[in-house]
């Protein structure tokens, strides 16, 4: 870095020297003494100048130059001028110099101004000790301190260069930029300012403060008018409770609104949430986030974080702007220790707390196998309560490798402790697929059917059913049924495309990976709320007698 910004300066003084040396080669012309109130000889003075004391005025070519005194060095083509100096040009309003000094070489045609000094531009005034100015390329320098300032802008740095023709000015050392009376403040080292564009571009590590917001990149540029900006490499945005880290950024301080592009990575400590990708959109009002390529959101818990990734994710608040609404869609995967999942589309608003997934769902919870066309979560204190399956649903539960406990019906509502399954309501054609056990060993299937019943678990596993009305229920040798007659209509076993590991999300199967016997269809992007076709968890129904 320190080697970038030595080039840098060497090429600016490089650009200064070439134009210096260029304003030699062209055609030399004499100052000329327009006017002053008395002219005196002086032996002390220096080669023979002449003393000018009261109302002096020099011109060169477009230039003048007054000053309340100076000592004039005719057969130099040079002079000092004292007092309430200024320079400007005819017919060029952005030239108009003053200060305590002069001393002008009419040969290079380089201004040297000392103390006091002001520039006015028709854009800025800059105020420095110490300023070169060259008449023939209209550059102007200093290396000692200056300052800047425009409307709503005020810039100081240790050393300067002024282009009035392309209407630029550079900054060099310990730059601070204070923008609109103490908005926010930036420290860099390198910028260049555009006097009419109203753009900064800096150079180099760059720093934004206010009184909420922090921003940090080694490259971008900074609009003072529109307050639009860019950061480029190791961009970095904080306020009080979340941090963006990424490649590159766009930012409108106006409606604090952005866009993040490549290895972002957001965090937010109030809600314990990390969000990753290669696109990142924010809007304040109303509030929205957006993340695409490579979607990752972390839920942050004590040793057990949640990791889902997604196509896209939204994150925003509803109509009416109280409660806040998450989205994920498209190739939806979820890993945590004791809970995985695979949908299409997630949708969830904090209204509620109900998380609703679309496009045939599974779940993995502990040993458990969870599969449906569409399903309801129910959350609190950020657990997952109960469960409700509309269509198709069905629980697995493995024995072994080869006999699988199955729960199966049109609609299900499973009950969780601790992220463990403990009971399930069955209704409208229910149906079960169990292995009973003595001292361990399968000694039967039985298979049931009922219009309803109730499957209660302990030790995530099977502990007793409640059939309801209309049952039937019959065991059978374990001998007498091929692997077949063993599996409900509809079973698959998905172990092979479950997430073993946070880095598995990122790989998407489909459901048809699993079988080939099975098809899923996959619904079109989720609007939010259930269709009006969407199941409903019915009343539980009475009567009926439970028998074990």
């Amino acid at each position: 870095m320190q080697t970038r910004r030595t080039l840098f300066g060497i090429i600016v003084l490089l650009f200064a020297f070439l134009a210096a040396n260029q304003s030699v080669a062209q055609k030399k012309t004499k100052v000329e003494l327009i006017q002053a109130n008395a002219i005196r000889s002086d032996k002390n003075l220096y080669n023979g100048a002449r003393r000018l004391i009261g109302n002096v005025k020099f011109k060169q070519d477009s230039a003048i130059m007054e000053c309340d005194s100076a000592h004039f060095y005719s057969d130099r083509n040079m002079f000092d001028a004292f007092g309430r100096v200024h320079l400007y040009k005819q017919n060029n309003n952005n030239v108009d110099v003053r200060a305590d000094f002069l001393r002008h070489d009419g040969d290079l045609k380089i201004a040297h101004f000392r103390h006091n000094v002001i520039l006015r531009d028709s854009n800025v005034t800059l105020t420095t000790d110490s300023l070169d100015y060259n008449l023939q390329t209209d550059i102007g320098y200093y290396e000692h301190n200056g300052r800047i300032v425009d409307s709503l802008t005020v810039l100081t740095s240790l050393k300067g260069y002024y282009y009035n023709k392309r209407r630029e000015v550079y900054f060099r050392s310990n730059v601070v930029i204070d923008h609109d009376s103490g908005e926010y403040q930036m420290f860099t080292d390198t910028i260049r300012y555009g006097l009419n564009t109203k753009v900064i571009d800096f150079f180099g590590p760059t720093e934004f403060y206010n009184d909420t917001n922090y921003l940090y990149a080694r490259y971008g540029w900074y609009n003072t008018e529109s307050e639009q900006s860019m950061f480029k490499h190791d961009a970095l945005f904080r306020n009080p409770s979340q941090t963006i880290t990424c490649d590159s950024m766009l930012f409108n301080r106006l409606d604090e609104s952005g866009a993040a592009y490549s290895n972002v990575v957001a965090t937010d400590t109030v809600q314990n949430l990390v969000v990753k990708g290669n696109y990142v959109e924010i809007h304040k009002e109303p509030e929205l986030l957006i993340v695409t390529d490579s979607a990752l959101m972390i839920y942050v818990t004590d040793g057990d974080s949640l990791y889902l990734h997604a196509d896209t994710m939204r994150m925003c608040r509803d109509t009416s702007g109280q409660y806040r609404t998450f989205s994920a869609y498209w190739h939806v995967r979820a890993y945590k220790s004791d809970l995985q999942l695979q949908a299409d589309s997630i949708f969830f608003s904090m209204s509620d707390s109900i998380a609703r997934f679309f496009g045939n769902p599974i779940f993995w919870v502990n040993e458990n196998q969870i599969t449906t066309e569409y399903m309801e979560a129910f959350v609190k204190d950020n657990q997952l309560q109960k469960f409700i399956l509309n269509k198709a649903g069905m629980i697995v539960s493995p024995h072994d490798s080869v006999h699988f406990n199955q729960i199966k019906g049109t609609q299900m509502i499973g009950y969780l402790r601790n992220n463990d399954l403990h009971k399930v309501d069955v209704f409208k054609h229910a149906q079960t697929l169990y292995f009973p056990v003595d001292d361990d060993q399968i000694v039967g299937v039985n298979k049931g059917e009922s219009s309803e019943m109730t499957i209660y678990l302990k030790d995530r596993k099977l502990k007793r059913l409640a059939y309801r009305a209309q049952t039937q229920s019959d065991m059978y040798p374990l001998e007498s049924l091929s692997t077949n007659d063993m599996r409900l209509a509809g079973f698959v076993w998905y172990e092979s495309i479950r997430p073993k590991a946070p880095a598995d999300i990122f790989i998407w199967h489909s459901n048809e990976a699993a079988t080939s016997t099975r098809r899923i269809t996959m619904p079109t992007q989720p609007t939010g709320k259930p269709s009006k076709n969407a199941p409903v968890a019915p009343t539980r129904k009475s009567g009926g007698k439970a028998r074990k």
